[in-house]
Parts: structure tokens; sequence; C-alpha cells
């Protein structure tokens, strides 16, 4: 028998929105920098003849910037999309199916979209 967990209480939800809030202002903050240091490392590359080794460390270094500012705006979209779920009144809900997300889920990944069940059928799906 499904026993679904009772729906967050307005503590908790106030609890989880100042947490995503935070997240916003860090992942911002991490955005900033980030924009900031492939700014200059292009900036180096675009300016000088760098060759061999140096020019090869120096592309690594940018693809990992690049895919630090990525996995970052990706982030920060799933922390903005819990926010509006919030202010909709939707928040703690899985967006698949409508049950219950689980305090202990939210409690680690505050901005969780979806149900343990729901995650394991999306990964399993994507073949994780």
């Amino acid at each position: 028998m499904l026993t679904l967990e009772p729906e967050l209480t307005v503590e908790q939800v106030a609890r989880f929105k100042a947490r995503l809030q935070e997240q916003v202002r860090a992942l911002s903050a991490q955005d900033v920098e980030l924009r900031a240091r492939l700014a200059a490392e292009e900036s180096v590359t675009a300016n000088t003849f760098v060759a061999g080794i140096e020019g090869a460390m120096a592309a690594e270094a940018d693809d990992e910037v690049i895919a630090l500012l990525q996995h970052e705006q990706t982030e920060l979209a799933a922390v903005k999309q819990a926010l509006d779920r919030m202010e909709n009144g939707e928040y703690g809900q899985c967006t698949e199916c409508g049950d219950p997300i689980g305090l202990s889920r939210l409690e680690v990944l505050p901005e969780a979209h979806l149900c343990v069940g729901c995650q394991d059928m999306l990964e399993h799906r994507q073949g994780r």
C-alpha cells in the first residue's frame, strides 16, 4: 500500500525558499566569476601565439570553464523553476505524476521537480 507524505508546512516551504534564494545568489556570483575568467583566458589566447602544450592547456582550461558555466546555468534554471513552483503553489509536487516529492528528497535537493519514482524512470529511459 502506497502512503503519501503530508503536504509541506508553510515553515518548511519558507525554509526551502530561503535556501533556493541563497543558491540563486551563489550561482549568479559564480556565473559572473566564470564569465570573467573565460574572458581573461580568451583574451590571453586571442592576443598571444600559444603553441604546443601551452596552447593545449589554454584550450582545455577554456573548455573546462565553458562546461562549468553550462552546468551552473542548468542548475540556476532549475532553482528558478523551483521558486516559480513555490509562487504557483506547486512546490513539493512531482511535475510528472503530481505526487508529493518527499521531504527527505527536498532536504537534499530543494530544486527537485520529480519524485524518486519518476526520477528513477527518467534515468532508466536515459540509460543511466
